[in-house]
């Protein structure tokens, strides 16, 4: 397949998912699509549960085998999703006990808040904030509820620091797990407790994490769960675009967080009632509404304070074009004012090409592939950074050679 006809069919997928999308017109664009590649991306993508169910709402005919793949694909991630709010549930009633508030990020939240239902959107991970002080607690927590932990130092690789830990029940160690998180058979999910909100990646640094605590909501996630704190709709948005712009920077998978910004984005457009009917579950009585709207002006003023203006004008302008994310019309203009201008002009041209590009990269297999992926990364990676110290900080995870994953690699 052409890299052209692959870009092609990958709008037309996401194209089901836009908001004023008219299922007639849709339906006769697509009739030159190969639905068997359609089906393939749906599910590799993390995409196949919500193009299902909106397939299904529209009565579309397309051939049976493909809504057959698409159907089996949302059935499967109802069952994980049952099992991963149960595994949450489990979590935080263990939480309560041991006097620990964490705040319940990404994933978990959208899926039972923003999404008409909890499997349109997948998750790999269960991503619980604490408190820098909470974290031993809770990590001693998650041992002894059966969990065993990884730990990996924040001074090598890429530098991650919102979490240096990862919990993972043993029996599902030995599930049949593939390199693709969407296509994952087992059911039990890693849990990763995070300090900080901090995105990082070779250098690149951006953090948002002074002053959210302040600022949750709360929310019941799940039934027969405590509730827990949730980021407020304004937080949340910020957080998603920069996990979304960092997930593009990574060359990790990233269109199941561009539904995440239209989910939000769509959710400024609904009244109340509209968003209380589309919820999977429900924010607690005596708390702020989860699903509240976006403040733009304070996010507009967020995204200065944090310096991260290029990121999100990145994200807000690709969820925009491909999957018609509503915006004020103010918004995109104010962010490009804060962006340098050189950052401003690749994001112009970003396109579903380019996600294409960074999101499906082959696989590194020698030394040779690491060193030359290495290399033709940092070029990419210095690309965002707004600043010529930045961009050093970036080219120094380079020279500083044994700190790399490459050089622990060799030692072995």
């Amino acid at each position: 397949m052409t890299t052209s006809t692959a870009t092609t069919t990958t709008q037309y997928l996401l194209d089901v998912l836009r908001p004023q999308q008219k299922p007639d017109q849709w339906q006769q664009q697509a009739q030159q699509l190969n639905w068997d590649d359609f089906a393939v991306r749906a599910i590799a993508f993390g995409l196949a549960p919500q193009v299902y169910a909106r397939l299904k709402m529209w009565h579309t005919k397309i051939p049976p085998k493909t809504m057959a793949k698409l159907a089996v694909t949302h059935k499967m991630q109802t069952q994980r999703s049952a099992a991963i709010y149960a595994q949450l549930a489990q979590v935080l009633a263990a939480c309560t006990t041991a006097n620990l508030q964490p705040v319940a990020l990404k994933g978990v939240h959208l899926a039972a808040c923003y999404y008409p239902e909890p499997a349109q959107r997948p998750m790999n991970d269960i991503d619980l904030l604490f408190t820098p002080d909470e974290l031993p607690q809770a990590e001693a927590m998650l041992l002894a509820l059966g969990y065993g932990g990884k730990h990996k130092s924040a001074e090598t690789g890429a530098r991650v620091t919102k979490h240096t830990s990862t919990f993972r029940r043993e029996e599902a160690e030995t599930g049949n797990a593939t390199p693709n998180p969407y296509l994952s058979a087992g059911l039990d999910r890693t849990i990763e407790p995070h300090s900080s909100l901090q995105e990082s990646w070779f250098g690149l640094k951006v953090d948002i994490t002074p002053g959210i605590r302040e600022r949750v909501d709360t929310a019941v996630l799940t039934p027969n769960a405590p509730a827990c704190h949730v980021l407020n709709p304004t937080d949340l948005l910020h957080h998603i675009c920069l996990h979304f712009s960092f997930h593009l920077i990574q060359g990790a998978p990233s269109f199941v967080q561009l539904t995440d910004l239209l989910v939000i984005t769509q959710h400024q457009h609904l009244d109340s009632e509209e968003r209380a009917s589309e919820a999977a579950w429900f924010a607690s009585e005596d708390a702020n509404s989860s699903t509240g709207k976006v403040d733009w002006n304070i996010f507009l003023q967020r995204v200065a304070e944090a310096k991260s203006a290029g990121y999100v004008l990145a994200a807000l302008t690709l969820a925009q074009k491909l999957v018609g994310a509503p915006l004020p019309d103010h918004i995109l203009p104010k962010l490009a004012e804060q962006t340098p201008h050189s950052l401003r002009q690749r994001i112009e041209q970003m396109d579903l090409a380019y996600v294409l590009r960074r999101t499906q990269q082959k696989p590194l297999l020698t030394l040779g592939d690491r060193l030359r992926r290495g290399v033709k990364d940092r070029i990419e990676i210095a690309r965002w950074a707004p600043t010529w110290g930045e961009k050093w900080r970036v080219w120094q995870t380079a020279v500083q050679f044994t700190r790399t994953d490459t050089a622990q690699m060799l030692k072995k």
